[in-house]
């Protein structure tokens, strides 16, 4: 059999590939998709090791000018950290389908299991935390809670979950036999047959992620504009009204710094929708209709993630002692403040 042009496989290769799930030979469009998704990939990745080298400073700092070792000082910084690492992981993802480049080739294997490994850490951690900061931001507003122990937990938890659904999947499903972490065609990932565990281990945060932003977003929205004043006694009691000029400088401030982070959510949510789209498609019947094109575009904007959330993080300047700019020998501004979620 002839092999068609840009295609780097072996004649037997390219013919195994037409019907042998265990290998993908990359045509040269393919080839290039996959070059737009491993940049961006790499973007992000320069992107978020920028930030922890940020953090690295800013701890060396804060150790040596207070001498305390406290660097995580409410809720948000252990979500926002957490966030980050799962950011890299998910960029990491991507960039090592250079090998896929290089070889021209995708075949089941351990590097290919590796892959799928480091992909799914990614996503679905960023996934759940980015849930978990919306869901902290609304607590912090609506009922002015939120404490650092139980962000600690639930983050604890989460990773937790990510790694037991990975290990028992990989465990119980070894790819040389079921194809569990395989070509998906054009990176490796879930199989095509193992519906249940990309629903448990991926898609289902997704959509619970994209619920619960699309959700709180309106609510933080007027509460921001103090189109909302929430009781101070009972929950559920609130009024709604026209923006309320009398309101104090610190709470501007609290207002304008939850509604900065209800944006990490719903940013995440812009880039998922698309991805989202595209791969539900992919488990009806005529998947294969789906253009490698539009494959590789979602692919590429979703890879944008860490770099996204790296721009949100600049832009928001949180006063913390991780993320926070150094101010010489002036304390920190309290957490709560910068926030908008109480200090424990």
């Amino acid at each position: 059999m002839s092999v068609p042009p840009g295609v780097v496989c072996t004649p037997e290769e390219y013919s195994r590939s037409l019907s042998d799930p265990s290998i993908h030979c990359l045509t040269r469009g393919e080839t290039i998709g996959a070059i737009v998704r491993i940049e961006c990939g790499l973007i992000s990745l320069v992107a978020v090791v920028g930030v922890f080298i940020l953090i690295i400073r800013n701890g060396i700092r804060h150790v040596r000018r207070t001498g305390k070792w406290h660097l995580v000082q409410d809720p948000m910084d252990v979500l926002m950290l957490s966030l980050f690492v799962g950011d890299l992981f998910q960029a990491v993802g991507a960039v090592v389908d250079i090998k896929w480049i290089h070889s021209g080739v995708l075949t089941v294997g351990p590097f290919c299991t590796a892959e799928g490994v480091v992909a799914q850490l990614g996503e679905t951690s960023a996934a759940i935390i980015t849930l978990l900061i919306a869901l902290f931001t609304f607590a912090g507003v609506w009922f002015r809670a939120g404490s650092t122990s139980l962000a600690t937990v639930l983050v604890a938890l989460a990773w937790l979950y990510v790694i037991l659904i990975i290990a028992i999947g990989n465990a119980t499903h070894p790819s040389s036999r079921t194809l569990f972490e395989s070509p998906t065609p054009y990176w490796c990932w879930l199989g095509q047959h193992f519906l249940g565990f990309r629903l448990a281990g991926e898609y289902l945060w997704f959509w619970i992620t994209l619920a619960v932003s699309v959700t709180t977003y309106p609510i933080l929205f007027l509460w921001s504009r103090g189109n909302i004043t929430i009781s101070d006694t009972v929950w559920w009691r609130f009024s709604v009204h026209r923006s309320s000029a009398g309101t104090d400088a610190a709470e501007r401030v609290r207002r304008q710094n939850s509604y900065a982070m209800i944006a990490y959510p719903i940013v995440y949510c812009l880039l998922l929708i698309p991805l989202s789209v595209v791969r539900w498609i992919g488990f009806t019947p005529g998947a294969d209709s789906i253009s490698s094109a539009a494959t590789f575009a979602v692919g590429s904007l979703y890879r944008l993630s860490g770099v996204s959330n790296v721009v949100l993080l600049l832009s928001t300047k949180p006063n913390s002692v991780l993320f926070g700019r150094w101010r010489g020998g002036e304390e920190w501004v309290e957490m709560g403040t910068r926030h908008g979620a109480p200090s424990t």
